[in-house]
């Protein structure tokens, strides 16, 4: 791994580079049907990005991949009814804001819940994944977190043994019963880690 890798948050918009900014607006596709396509989910995001629920990892000063997390109830974004009003008008906006509180609501139950973790293609196989991961878990530390919430998408035994060499232990397994082109995976492996 090369000498030049830092993790590292960001102190607020104005301190973050156009690229920290992009990737910090960035959402799951599984948020398509809410919030539209990639492009205009990250014009809605961009405006409520909470900067202290996002870890960046970069590699002699290029950003190499970031995590998105939930702590007590935050996440990375806040997004207000008014801008869902300004994008898909007033009827539009009122279903799609009841849906998103729902959304939202399954990640603030957590105690910290991982929301999404994304290393650049260009930078993978290096431990970067794993360091921010790390990074993480010793930020949760600090806050004093007794518990850490992710989930896989899909079979995917690779990311669960990943998982699980960092302390965690598949909780549940379960398969989504609605089936959607924007929901790549329906089975779902949730994760903990207990302190």
């Amino acid at each position: 791994m090369s000498q030049g890798v830092v993790t590292y948050q960001v102190a607020g918009d104005e301190a973050a580079s156009p690229e920290e900014r992009r990737l910090a607006a960035s959402s799951p596709s599984f948020l398509r049907p809410l919030l539209g396509r990639a492009y205009q989910r990250r014009r809605l995001l961009a405006g409520g990005v909470n900067w202290q629920r996002i870890l960046f990892v970069a590699v002699d000063g290029e950003v190499a991949g970031y995590l998105q997390f939930y702590l007590r109830g935050e996440g990375p974004h806040r997004l207000s009814l008014a801008e869902l009003r300004a994008e898909f008008g007033a009827s539009n906006a009122a279903w799609r804001w009841a849906l998103y509180q729902l959304v939202q609501w399954r990640f603030r139950r957590f105690e910290a819940y991982l929301y999404r973790i994304i290393i650049d293609e260009r930078f993978r196989s290096r431990g970067l994944g794993r360091r921010l991961l790390e990074r993480w878990l010793e930020l949760l530390a600090q806050h004093e977190v007794r518990q850490a919430d992710l989930e896989v998408w899909g079979n995917n035994p690779r990311a669960e043994a990943f998982y699980a060499s960092l302390g965690y232990e598949a909780y549940r397994r379960r398969r989504w019963p609605l089936r959607a082109s924007w929901l790549r995976d329906r089975e779902l492996t949730h994760m903990v880690k207990r302190w």
